[in-house]
């Protein structure tokens, strides 16, 4: 990155030798972090060496920098004086029209906002010109709120979603509201087993608050243990989750006693929470009654059933809403994965270019890959599809008004970009090398684009069209030689916008290559491709990525959300069923001489399995018809992000409830299985 002197007067790098003041007051001026210091110099002291960058430029180092920590805002290995950029991309420090850098300002606190941007306007109007202020804006943005708040396009790095954080906290919550149910469920349930110790200890003179005490800190006693457990999981499966989230996330007690107290204030408050109706409902019994009547919860009032019941519903509504979403973003995955995007993708190499000696000789470089049979075809452009990088001109069209124009995404690319990417021509012709005034004067336009000036394909060819500013300011005065299919430029997030393509006319628009190999020995085509890049360009390095991998790397978002989404919904269901499994236990238990009576009369083990599973039958039934509209408005809000969806499916909704009844119903089987398995003469014995 470039920076200019007053860089750190803004920000509070921690420096580890040179001045801060004066590093980047001189041209070619250079401060390394730790790391890219070691890496060129080892233990050498670099002040006041020299860096040659791409064998052409000596930048004198200044000063040396700590690593940056990786929650910075932005990362960089060189930060060199913004005042070298005149010598080697003076236009980029002249124009206003596409000013290719950051600007940060530094405001007094409470500043407010509003005073400073009601200024803008004329600002950019004396600067530019009136037209600035239809065609450009300027606005504030907060600094800490760019890494979860901004969904601006050229972030200088990519941003988080505070979204994912509220969705991610959510389902946290939502599981340990479930560990919860099943600590309320299962201490209710088998709180037969300890009416009597409630009861003599009532009739010896234990207050209730003191029952309540002794129940709240059993409870709390679990949680606190449970959290020790948790620390231990959470450091043990870190590294694990930080490669799934692709983070660099990091627990520190030690070093932060907010996060030690945080935890334990929450333990405490889910050992509470969790054993507040227990308590309650234990230290609630009369003694007379309870040392009266032995299986006197056998006979309990059916509000307790009837709330364990709503436990169970709840529990299941939030596992089969995590399946249902789970199911909804795996579909939308694979549709996005394997929709027709209009262009080939497969075995197309991407080599970035970003040098001007690599554009200037492309032809060279060109004839020399085509020269091996494993390279199919090669081009350059100036954006490649799925890498969004915006270049757009104001253009005007055949029949349009003066005013109405706007600027259009423009794709300033080589020959034998569309042949090579494999894209449709469906009107007109490709770009080629026979006609000479292909270089000057011809566009393609995308179908998208013919919508928008209201033009038929079939008419278009041979419309005229200007454009300003694509060739040093100049206007460009062409015709429309073809028509391209409509292809996906940018991720399925977006609608195809009207898109513009036409030869560069300046070889420093060529930022990245395209290289169309054959599939029959990649191995090889990347070998000769390496090899003959190193011949070519030996001061670059040879790197390269797959345009296949690059969509890939669009969507790794949404892959990670749907691997999250199902790790949780496993999890949830394993919570749940653990509960389930208990009370199953216990229901079992308590109708033992009602299952061996039965069995006497003639009861078969299916009758007996169903008579105990019934009722579980009916409330994940219930949670099915809770949890779907529920999954149904949030799912259909997330899909909203995308402009390419899948439609929802009742079918989805119906496999997941049924895939959360059959695991239910198979956690439930063995105790069903073994009761209705159980010997009715020891079954009429059980007291």
């Amino acid at each position: 990155m470039f920076a200019d002197s007053t860089f750190f007067e803004i920000f509070t790098f921690a420096f580890k030798s040179g001045n801060p003041r004066t590093a980047l007051e001189s041209p070619y001026s250079i401060i390394l972090t730790e790391k890219t210091a070691q890496k060129y110099f080892g233990d050498d002291n670099p002040i006041g060496q020299v860096l040659t960058v791409e064998g052409t430029y000596d930048f004198k180092v200044t000063g040396v920098l700590e690593d940056l920590p990786s929650n910075s805002h932005f990362h960089f290995d060189f930060l060199a004086s913004i005042g070298s950029v005149r010598d080697i991309q003076g236009w980029a420090l002249t124009s206003w029209y596409w000013p290719p850098m950051y600007t940060y300002i530094l405001l007094p606190p409470n500043y407010p906002l509003g005073r400073l941007e009601s200024q803008f306007p004329d600002f950019m109007a004396k600067n530019i010109g009136d037209w600035a202020r239809d065609q450009r804006k300027l606005q504030l943005q907060p600094v800490t709120d760019i890494r979860l708040h901004s969904n601006l396009e050229g972030e200088i790095e990519p941003t988080g979603n505070i979204i994912s954080v509220y969705v991610f906290s959510s389902i946290a919550f939502f599981i340990l509201l479930i560990a919860c149910i099943n600590f309320m469920n299962l201490a209710t349930a088998r709180s037969a087993n300890r009416a009597k110790e409630v009861g003599l200890r009532k009739v010896v003179g234990a207050q209730r608050r003191q029952l309540v005490s002794q129940f709240f800190g059993e409870s709390m006693f679990y949680a606190v243990l449970a959290l020790i457990l948790a620390l231990g999981l959470v450091e043990f499966l870190l590294p694990n989750f930080n490669e799934l989230l692709d983070k660099q996330l990091e627990l520190n007690l030690l070093e932060n006693w907010k996060i030690i107290v945080g935890f334990i204030g929450l333990s405490l408050l889910v050992g509470f929470l969790s054993g507040t109706y227990p308590a309650m409902f234990l230290s609630g019994f009369r003694p007379v009654k309870v040392l009266q009547e032995d299986k006197f919860l056998s006979k309990n009032s059916s509000a307790h059933v009837y709330f364990r019941s709503i436990l169970v519903v709840v529990q299941f509504t939030i596992s089969i809403g995590l399946i249902i979403n789970a199911s909804i973003i795996q579909k939308q995955l694979n549709y996005i994965k394997n929709k027709n995007l209009g262009f080939k993708k497969e075995q197309i190499v991407v080599v970035p270019v970003h040098d001007e000696i690599i554009q200037q000789n492309w032809s060279t470089i060109k004839n020399t890959l085509q020269a091996n049979p494993n390279i199919l075809g090669a081009t350059a452009t100036s954006t490649i599809p799925g890498i969004e990088r915006d270049i757009d001109f104001p253009i005007k069209a055949e029949g349009m008004s003066d005013e109405f124009q706007w600027n259009m995404q423009t794709m300033l690319v080589d020959h034998d970009f569309i042949e090579t990417l494999g894209m449709e021509i469906i009107e007109g012709r490709d770009f080629a090398k026979t006609f000479t005034t292909d270089t000057s004067d011809a566009f393609i336009l995308n179908e998208a684009a013919l919508s928008k000036i209201g033009w038929d394909p079939s008419s278009a060819i041979g419309k005229k069209l200007e454009m300003h500013g694509v060739d040093q300011g100049r206007i460009k005065k062409g015709k429309v030689i073809g028509v391209v299919k409509d292809f996906h430029f940018r991720s399925l997030h977006h609608k195809i916008e009207p898109l513009l393509v036409q030869i560069s006319p300046r070889p420093y628009y060529l930022d990245n290559l395209a290289v169309k190999i054959s599939g029959h020995d990649i191995a090889e085509a990347l070998t000769f491709l390496e090899k003959s890049w190193s011949e070519i360009v030996p001061h670059r390095p040879f790197d390269f990525t797959f345009l296949d991998a690059v969509f890939d790397k669009i969507y790794r978002k949404e892959e990670r959300l749907s691997e999250m989404f199902q790790y949780f919904s496993a999890l949830a269901i394993f919570i749940g069923c653990l509960g389930l499994f208990g009370l199953a236990s216990f229901t079992a238990e308590q109708r033992t001489k009602e299952i061996g009576i039965r069995k006497v009369l003639g009861a078969s083990i299916s009758n007996i399995v169903f008579l105990l599973s019934r009722e579980l039958v009916l409330l994940i039934g219930i949670a099915f018809a809770l949890a779907s509209p529920i999954a149904y408005f949030s799912m259909n809000r997330w899909l909203q992000e995308f402009v390419y969806r899948i439609e929802l499916s009742f079918l989805t909704f119906v496999l997941s409830g049924v895939a959360a009844l059959a695991i239910a119903l198979l956690t439930v089987s063995y105790q069903a299985l073994k009761a209705a398995l159980s010997n009715p003469v020891d079954a009429l014995r059980c007291q």
